[in-house]
């Protein structure tokens, strides 16, 4: 597609974001999407994401449609070269929109995202980084210091917006129903969500940790804890519920993992003082809501761009030479001793949590 004398001059009316990477990732998008929102107020704006995400943005009032590109899905790549079929779809269901002067941004850098990129057609903005970027339309560098909310917003300039009317924003979620499943926290009671899940093992604080932890906040009074989590986490779950044996602490956890949606999460957050978790996706999903957060961080470390944006946020974290050991954290130890987890004490993590959080 050319790009004509009033598209140079950032006349863009429809952006499409094509963002396909985790929750946590998509989740951060939306603080570009409220710069963007401020800067271009009558800029249409799209979303292209995994069916996770459009789940968890459903009814987010930044965008002007969300799509699902499904390419985790097992018949993706059946019979179709690169999984061409699903991308042409999508193609149809997104010229059938009929965009103006439409431009894709984007910060997913997989070799993917970028032939969906090119089947539906469209000028791009993306990394330097990118798989293919070689193809875009404009590229700029992914800027390692930042945070990840601020490296993806920085997409916007080029569509000639300034730097400094983009960074520090904070993402954003809609607010839902708070679930059948969770209608205790309308009760009169401070509680905490604690999240111990994470996709990659060595994220994971062990389970056996946060029981302890956990029973050591509830002795505080006037505190409920939410343990929050897919049923993935169940283990993890059971692990602190067998290890409070005093009737009154029982009494005082809510066991949601597994039984809440990503949908419900937007209505559980809001709902709870704090937020204690690993480096996962419960972290984003507090700063969406500005919930203060403590985030356990091991085989990651915050200045790889996803510490906690709310206000009031703690990281307990210490200090080894093989931290960090890769981009996402691996699922196994690549020196076998897992210190960064192992070593890291409740004490500690107990002493990053601020005395407001566990009293009225």
């Amino acid at each position: 597609m050319s790009i004509d004398s009033t598209s140079k001059n950032n006349a863009y009316r429809d952006v499409l974001w094509l963002q396909t990477s985790f929750i946590g990732d998509t989740i951060l998008s939306t603080a570009a999407m409220a710069a963007l929102q401020t800067c271009r107020p009558m800029t249409r704006q799209h979303l292209i994401t995994t069916a996770s995400g459009a789940e968890a943005l459903k009814g987010h009032p930044l965008l002007s449609s969300v799509h699902v590109y499904a390419k985790r899905s097992r018949h993706a790549f059946e019979n179709n070269l690169f999984g061409l079929k699903p991308m042409l779809q999508l193609r149809a269901k997104i010229r059938a929109l009929n965009l103006t002067t439409p431009i894709i941004l984007q910060p997913h850098k997989s070799l993917r995202s970028t032939l969906l990129a090119k089947v539906l057609g469209f000028p791009v903005i993306t990394y330097t980084e990118t798989t293919g970027s070689i193809f875009a339309f404009k590229r700029f560098v992914r800027t390692a210091v930042l945070h990840e909310a601020d490296r993806v917003a920085l997409l916007l300039e080029g569509l000639g917006i300034d730097r400094s009317d983009l960074l520090g924003c904070r993402p954003s979620l809609p607010t839902a129903p708070l679930p059948l499943a969770a209608q205790d926290l309308g009760k009169p009671l401070q509680w905490i969500a604690v999240a111990p899940g994470s996709v990659w093992a060595t994220k994971r604080w062990p389970a056996e940790k946060y029981a302890q932890l956990v029973s050591r906040i509830l002795e505080k009074q006037n505190v409920g804890i939410v343990l929050l989590g897919s049923k993935d986490e169940s283990d993890a779950a059971a692990v602190i519920l067998n290890s409070n044996n005093l009737p009154d602490q029982k009494k005082r956890i809510l066991n949601l993992v597994g039984l809440t949606s990503l949908t419900d999460l937007n209505g559980i957050y809001p709902r709870v003082k704090a937020v204690i978790s690993n480096d996962s996706s419960a972290i984003h999903y507090a700063s969406a809501f500005n919930i203060p957060t403590l985030a356990i961080f091991g085989s990651t470390i915050p200045a790889m761009g996803f510490a906690p944006l709310a206000e009031g946020s703690k990281v307990a974290e210490i200090s080894l030479s093989c931290r960090p050991c890769s981009a996402h954290g691996p699922m196994v130890c690549p020196l076998g001793h897992f210190k960064c987890m192992k070593d890291l004490s409740v004490e500690s993590v107990l002493a990053q949590m601020p005395e407001s959080w566990t009293t009225q």
